[in-house]
């Protein structure tokens, strides 16, 4: 119930922050690289998350949490003050690098409060409070600026505050086993070295994380400029722009998160991979026909695709981080691992979708598609090495005389149920 009501506030702080791709075109006369910045910076600044594992071994996550969870809000107050489109964009830039620890301390911490049995279902669960919460705050927000611009000034401030209502409920949260020092002990420091070793010993990990990359990538790459030609093409306002990129992708993810919470607790978050990356390809598609033939309706069918996948996408990843992690001492290791792809696909991919739009213009929209299929080749694969070994997978994650200095990784699909060698 704390953990629901800390997702309320979450709600209200994301909506703004995604609002923000928006109103920074639409209110401040912003430009299609303000866009790409502000879509670029969230993943860019998640390459700083093995600082935030390492800082883990040192101090409790719920604590890294509420710090970073009350720094986040003060580029929010400092809104008020903020008149232009690159002051705008460096706020809410700051907002995402303060909120990075509290991004890798969330979910890790699932890891120590919710059992793998059921897992999907409660982060499918908190998934859908969030939205449910995030996208009145986009719709209102939106309507309110397009009625009156300078509200921007007054919005993202009491958004601010609001914040700080979810934290007062998860400092409440009781974790007696979020301990650094057990941290420190069972999990290796997230050096470039040990990384390098986690991705080479665990090789269904490595694949996972590669269905995730190009996905996102493909995200990456088309975001802004779909932003960017919604407002060029087809001349919609912010609050048309908004259902369309924000709300309706958002109100489908939540409504379908418990569903794909539940699929994924009974199958495995692979599973939730290969749906995502097989309707990725239909949505970009979509997408592609609408500017090619200036139907909106397409517009349309790919957010509703990408939609419906949405809550897939966000369970999956979470839950199999977490999953392949098998110990709770390890979850913000192979979060941070996870992270720093994330973050390297935001420092790049944004751009290089620029780039490939001045060269392709609308083909760009391809690209996706051709990266969607990849991802889904690869989870198939991944999907088959897991079936082979999800005996042995279950027995090693019960296994309760194993000791924490271990460092357990899946076992190898050559030699099944043989766990890897340890560091």
């Amino acid at each position: 119930m704390y953990e629901a009501i800390y997702a309320v506030s979450a709600g209200i702080m994301s909506g703004l922050a995604l609002l923000a791709q928006i109103t920074v075109v639409h209110v401040l006369d912003g430009t299609a690289t303000h866009v790409a910045i502000l879509v670029a910076v969230l993943p860019a600044c998640s390459i700083l998350q093995p600082v935030w594992a390492a800082w883990a071994r040192l101090i409790r996550l719920q604590y890294m949490a509420l710090i970073s969870g009350a720094l986040r809000l003060l580029p929010f107050l400092a809104t008020i003050w903020i008149t232009s489109a690159s002051a705008f964009t460096l706020g809410l830039s700051l907002y995402y690098f303060l909120a990075g620890p509290l991004s890798l301390a969330v979910p890790a911490l699932y890891k120590y409060t919710y059992p793998d049995t059921h897992r999907g279902r409660i982060i499918g669960l908190l998934r859908l409070v969030q939205s449910l919460v995030t996208v009145p705050v986009l719709l209102g927000a939106a309507a309110l600026m397009d009625w009156k611009p300078a509200l921007y000034r007054i919005i993202y401030p009491v958004g601010g505050l609001l914040g700080l209502f979810g934290l007062f409920f998860y400092a409440r949260l009781n974790i007696p086993d979020d301990l650094p020092h057990k941290r420190a002990r069972a999990s290796e420091l997230p050096t470039p070295k040990q990384i390098w070793h986690v991705l080479r010993r665990d090789e269904m990990f490595r694949l996972f994380q590669g269905t995730i990359f190009l996905t996102g990538a493909g995200f990456l790459m088309s975001r802004p400029l779909w932003i960017y030609l919604l407002n060029q093409v087809f001349r919609l306002n912010q609050l048309e722009i908004t259902l369309l990129v924000q709300v309706l992708p958002i109100l489908l993810g939540a409504f379908t998160s418990p569903w794909w919470g539940l699929f994924i607790d009974r199958t495995s978050p692979v599973a939730g991979r290969v749906a995502f990356a097989w309707m990725g390809i239909f949505a970009y598609g979509a997408l592609f026909v609408s500017f090619w033939k200036n139907w909106l309706l397409m517009a349309w069918l790919g957010a509703v695709l990408r939609g419906i996948v949405l809550g897939a996408s966000e369970v999956a990843q979470t839950t199999g981080n977490l999953y392949f992690a098998l110990r709770k001492e390890r979850a913000a290791l192979y979060e941070s691992i996870s992270s720093l792809f994330q973050g390297i696909r935001g420092l790049t991919l944004p751009f290089c979708g620029l780039a490939l739009f001045a060269w392709m213009g609308i083909g760009l929209f391809l690209v996706p598609m051709v990266l969607n299929l990849w991802s889904l080749c690869l989870a198939l694969k991944l999907w088959n090495l897991e079936q082979a070994l999800r005996q042995q997978l279950t027995i090693l994650v019960n296994d309760s005389s194993a000791t924490p200095e271990q460092g357990e990784t899946y076992p190898s699909p050559t030699t099944p149920g043989a766990p890897q060698e340890s560091e």
